[in-house]
């Protein structure tokens, strides 16, 4: 694995009182683990258009074709790319995402050889993702939840993170991310802290003021993470020096205030 931007070994935890849950929330029935459920609607109404080539059609249903977003194929095969050579992949290494949505990450990565597998919340993207990579392995489970049987080389999560409701329930995930993976884990696109506020004026300008922000977003607020307390919570999993860097990847708005942070794993 390459080691780009090392984190200074003096870097500390450093909480920031988020033990509050933001938004609309539910209790998930097998782990009884508290969750989003305005989240969990926005993500079971998602469609798949077959208009479009199929890559495309993913990273719409993935939610990453709005004014936010709209990643372009050619800038996240190259993104995809640089997480190749960034955790050191070869054609046949396996990849397990958590939160996989209907697979667009996973898709790309397929394009090198890598097998593939993932969970998420919702069935309806699942669906999308056993439908166009028949051959992996795909389901329905929590990010807290899923299923430790079979051990793959990397385990990922991809815009997924923003999503939970506390750090605490963070903090658990990624000690499940790191008993999955045999070498690494890598956590992508993750809130920065330091940019909430110039990311939710960002927000609340393109969709046109503080009124139709109100409306649109209602419950469905993002939970940002100090990148320090990140690096030492992967430290702390099992993770050997994490690395952080900002969010590579092109054309994409919600960059500007996102960070990417993985390593290998203590024991490799």
């Amino acid at each position: 694995m390459r080691r780009r931007a090392r984190l200074a070994s003096t870097w500390r935890p450093h909480l920031r009182g988020e033990r509050h849950l933001r938004g609309l929330v539910a209790r998930h029935a097998g782990g009884g683990r508290l969750v989003n459920a305005a989240w969990d609607e926005v993500w079971e109404r998602r469609t798949l258009d077959a208009e479009k080539p199929l890559l495309a059609a993913l990273l719409a249903a993935d939610g990453l074709d709005t004014g936010f977003g709209d990643v372009r194929e050619d800038a996240w095969r190259e993104a995809t790319a640089r997480w190749v050579d960034e955790l050191g992949l070869s054609e046949g290494d396996s990849v397990f995402e958590v939160g996989c949505g209907a697979g667009a990450f996973l898709y790309a990565l397929r394009e090198h050889g890598i097998r593939v597998s993932g969970i998420d919340r919702s069935s309806t993207l699942i669906g999308y993702a056993r439908d166009v990579m028949p051959e992996a392995t795909f389901a329905v489970a929590d990010a807290a939840d899923f299923d430790l049987g079979e051990q793959a080389d990397i385990v990922v999560a991809f815009g997924v993170f923003m999503y939970f409701p506390e750090l605490d329930y963070a903090t658990g995930v990624l000690e499940r991310m790191v008993a999955k993976a045999r070498r690494a884990v890598a956590v992508i696109d993750v809130p920065d802290k330091a940019h909430e506020a110039e990311a939710l004026a960002r927000r609340i300008a393109t969709v046109g003021g503080e009124d139709a922000y109100r409306e649109r977003y209602a419950g469905l607020d993002h939970l940002y993470y100090d990148r320090a307390w990140f690096a030492n919570a992967m430290s702390r999993a099992g993770i050997r020096g994490p690395l952080i860097a900002d969010q590579w990847l092109k054309h994409y708005e919600n960059g500007r205030s996102r960070f990417n942070a993985w390593g290998e794993l203590s024991t490799t």
